[in-house]
């Protein structure tokens, strides 16, 4: 290994330790500013401090009035349980303030190392995968976390037993729902990346339909915590759209482009016969 090579190694690793650590301090700053917000703004410019409530609080209310279904009640079975929601709480809310920052400190290390075409794919890419992480946030949230409470309370309701449920769940719940929707939301970007760069092709993807769908059938009904169909549906079904629409763009996308691995053959051969011509 060269020197050189060595200094390039480095001076790349102490490009991204350093941008890893502004990442870092922007999610602690962001966590900080959150975690200490009151509810009512005013009271910052007014410097009053009497019945101070905190914006976690109310947002835990929210998230209780909106997602809880009617008659259950919330307990903690352990001294921490409240200190580790409003934790769990303001570290979600922070990344997801954060995220664009994120994506532009990853984008600000990957594009000193590409051509200016593919700066601008890479940007696209990133783009595109926020979006599709705060769509899927936004569907589990308004659509499958409501959806299965309330088909869990139905079997509580079915069997006469009184809906006292752990706050800790019901928080761990809601953030693996919005987290695990989000990234299943940006599976397109992930056949997008297989297709181009010729690990999967778009033949292939479209014969394994039928596999993909048990598949995704199965994996769904694991994660999901419901133990009825209805939110394996509700992740199934949309997860499935996207991937027929992937396949969609996807095949619009490379019918114009080059097939790089007849390409490379060609070229392989080319080269070859000339390596022939050269030695008779």
């Amino acid at each position: 290994m060269s020197d050189d090579y060595e200094l390039e190694f480095w001076d790349h690793f102490e490009d991204l330790s350093s941008r890893l650590r502004k990442i870092l301090y922007a999610l602690i700053i962001v966590m900080v500013l959150v975690m200490s917000l009151p509810s009512d703004f005013s009271k910052i410019w007014q410097l009053d401090f009497n019945d101070y409530t905190l914006l976690i609080t109310d947002l835990m209310q929210m998230f209780q009035n909106t997602l809880l279904p009617e008659g259950v009640t919330l307990i903690a079975f352990n001294w921490l349980d409240s200190f580790y929601i409003y934790f769990v709480i303001c570290f979600v809310i922070s990344f997801l303030i954060c995220l664009p920052y994120i994506a532009y400190q990853l984008y600000g290390f990957l594009a000193p190392a590409i051509y200016a075409n593919e700066k601008r794919v890479l940007f696209t890419f990133i783009t595109l995968f926020v979006l599709l992480f705060l769509i899927g946030v936004a569907y589990a949230y308004f659509v499958l976390v409501p959806m299965t409470f309330t088909v869990l309370y139905k079997f509580v309701y079915q069997t006469n037993v009184m809906p006292f449920y752990s706050v800790k769940d019901f928080f761990e719940l809601i953030a693996f729902g919005l987290f695990g929707s989000g990234l299943f939301y940006t599976f397109p970007l992930v056949l997008y990346l297989l297709v181009t760069i010729d690990l999967i092709i778009i033949d292939d993807l479209k014969e394994m339909r039928r596999h993909i769908f048990v598949a995704l059938s199965a994996l769904t009904a694991i994660i999901t915590p419901d133990p009825t169909p209805v939110s394996m549906l509700l992740m199934t079904i949309p997860f499935y759209i996207l991937f027929e629409l992937s396949i969609l763009i996807l095949s619009r996308i490379m019918r114009n482009k080059p097939d790089r691995v007849l390409d490379a053959g060609f070229n392989a051969a080319q080269e070859l016969l000339a390596r022939t011509e050269e030695t008779e």
